[in-house]
């Protein structure tokens, strides 16, 4: 069964299980690099609350042999664990002193996002899109993000550049900046102590920079003076490779003879056969040059 003609007949069954008073639709979700999900939006009459539950994984499932009715029950199940009360209010995102302590943003690929980015108020930064969010956390809700569009500027009567002063100031305290070396990943993702001739990060050169969260993480390297700090540290200009939109990978120039032809087939490799689809940040190698303060593009040879 094809993905739409799936969702047809979940919305059917799930409508006929949860009864009168109850609209679903069924919807795709653009996601970053122009990924799409699909899901059934579940909107009670009366409430301006929709959950959103993807069922793309649901399809997989049924091609798999599972009931068809076992996965109503799971998106019937879903729906009751997370329906809203019938007051849920979200007028919180009016107000836009309480939004500014919450504010960050995180870097996407440009080109990926173009149409997705229509409306919203980005900033372009060489291949990029740094993006505005909010995370918030209600009591009903739980916790998630919004991304903040133009819309937005306008029910705050605040200006672009307002609203960009207010991401800038708050991000680096809100979602802090997590470096670590890269024996320390490498030990994570195994379960296994990495071999390191001598010992120590200082050794290896590499280091991983994200949030601490470790999550939509790679933005943390246009925080101010990260990169300038780290250069000094270093006492070198640094290449970052940007290896997801959660994280990016930075290592001295004076590494070990770093081979930069090798380091941008490297990027596009791990981006077709290993990092998820929409979590690619970019194919391009950057370096930070810290006598002008400035990234810019690694060009081919």
């Amino acid at each position: 069964m094809e993905i739409k003609e799936f969702s047809r007949v979940m919305a059917r069954e799930v409508s006929d299980k949860l009864g009168e008073g109850v609209q679903i639709e069924c919807t795709e979700v653009l996601k970053n690099n122009g990924v799409v999900y699909h899901a059934l939006t579940i909107r009670k009459q009366g409430q301006n609350v929709a959950p959103t539950i993807y069922i793309d994984h649901m399809l997989e499932k049924y091609n798999r042999g599972t009931m068809l009715m076992s996965l109503v029950d799971d998106v019937v199940g879903m729906y009751n664990q997370c329906a809203p009360a019938a007051d849920t209010k979200v007028d919180f995102f009016d107000d836009f002193s309480v939004v500014s302590k919450h504010l960050f943003f995180k870097a996407v690929n440009y080109k990926k996002n173009e149409k997705k980015l229509e409306n919203v108020p980005i900033k372009r930064v060489l291949d990029l899109a740094l993006v505005p969010l909010a995370l918030f956390e209600h009591p009903s809700l739980g916790s998630g993000t919004i991304m903040i569009e133009n819309s937005h500027l306008d029910i705050w009567e605040i200006t672009e550049e307002e609203l960009w002063e207010n991401v800038i100031e708050n991000a680096p305290g809100f979602q802090q900046v997590k470096i670590k070396g890269i024996m320390d990943v490498l030990e994570k993702m195994t379960g296994m102590p990495a071999p390191m001739p001598g010992g120590g990060d200082e050794l290896c050169g590499i280091y991983v920079i994200s949030n601490k969260e470790e999550c939509l993480g790679a933005a943390t390297i246009f925080y101010p003076d990260v990169l300038k700090d780290l250069s000094e540290d270093f006492e070198s200009d640094i290449f970052v490779i940007p290896s997801s939109i959660h994280e990016c990978i930075v290592i001295p120039d004076t590494f070990l003879g770093l081979d930069v032809e090798y380091l941008r087939r490297i990027i596009h490799e791990v981006n077709v056969t290993t990092v998820a689809d929409e979590e690619i940040l970019s194919d391009n190698l950057y370096k930070y040059d810290r006598d002008s303060d400035r990234l810019f593009i690694v060009k081919e040879a």
